[in-house]
């Protein structure tokens, strides 16, 4: 498996990093928060390869580029249908997108397909989980046919339901949004800590643990991040960065 990030930050785009956005083995995007169209150009990805995105929840800073990578596909000239996941209620959401964007409804040539995941619902080899955030939020855990496996948990404080979905996984990437010195606000925002992380990094048995999330107060502050994770973790930890790939 291979993974591309195009956003590691989070809640608002900084100086290093855009929003959240993931590629899975070039074809499968997970959330395109503002920032993360830029980046997916910059990381060389072909679009024609990506078959379905998945969308974890409907906060700005995971949803803002999924209209403008929608009107960049279709100016490329896309021909190859294109599948949209994401949460309950979602399908509203979209249209109002749409609607707010002036996109006429018959904009798009390609066949696209928008539909809605139930908490615990399986799509062929993804199977997802709900997370403990301040609205409705969807995990995903992905499985290969070579017994590989990838988690990511989108925006959660620490949630027993995610560290399930976890379990032995290859790369869990977990949400890590603030430090022990900012632990009041993240139980505030329903956010993780990177120590909160590293605890379910440590309870999953995953294999290797990526850092995502980072907000822009805290971008220099990786070495913070990846001491207070292993302090749980016990292993290595890496803090997610744009325009790298992990292949594992």
């Amino acid at each position: 498996m291979k993974l591309t990030i195009a956003g590691s930050g989070g809640s608002a785009v900084g100086k290093k990093r855009a929003c959240p956005c993931f590629v899975l083995d070039n074809s499968r995007i997970f959330d395109l928060g503002p920032g993360a169209l830029k980046n997916l150009r910059a990381s060389g990805i072909t679009f024609d390869r990506v078959s379905r995105v998945f969308i974890s929840h409907t906060h700005a800073d995971h949803i803002s580029d999924l209209v403008p990578f929608l009107w960049a596909i279709q100016i490329d000239g896309r021909k190859q249908p294109l599948e949209i996941y994401g949460p309950p209620n979602f399908k509203n959401t979209f249209h109002r997108l749409l609607e707010c964007t002036s996109t006429p409804a018959d904009f798009f040539k390609f066949p696209l397909t928008v539909a809605e995941v139930d908490f615990g619902e399986s799509i062929e080899n993804i199977t997802t989980c709900r997370t403990f955030h301040s609205i409705p939020t969807l995990a995903f855990r992905v499985s290969s046919p070579d017994n590989k496996s990838f988690c990511y948990t989108a925006d959660t404080i620490f949630c027993p339901a995610v560290v399930k979905l976890a379990s032995g996984v290859d790369l869990l990437l977990h949400e890590a949004t603030f430090l022990q010195d900012q632990e009041e606000i993240a139980e505030l925002t329903y956010h993780s800590t990177a120590r909160m992380a590293g605890r379910a990094g440590k309870e999953s048995g995953a294999k290797r643990l990526v850092l995502f999330h980072i907000p822009p107060p805290n971008e220099e502050r990786d070495h913070d991040f990846r001491a207070e994770a292993k302090e749980e973790y016990r292993k290595d930890v890496v803090v997610g960065q744009d325009l790298t790939s992990i292949e594992f």
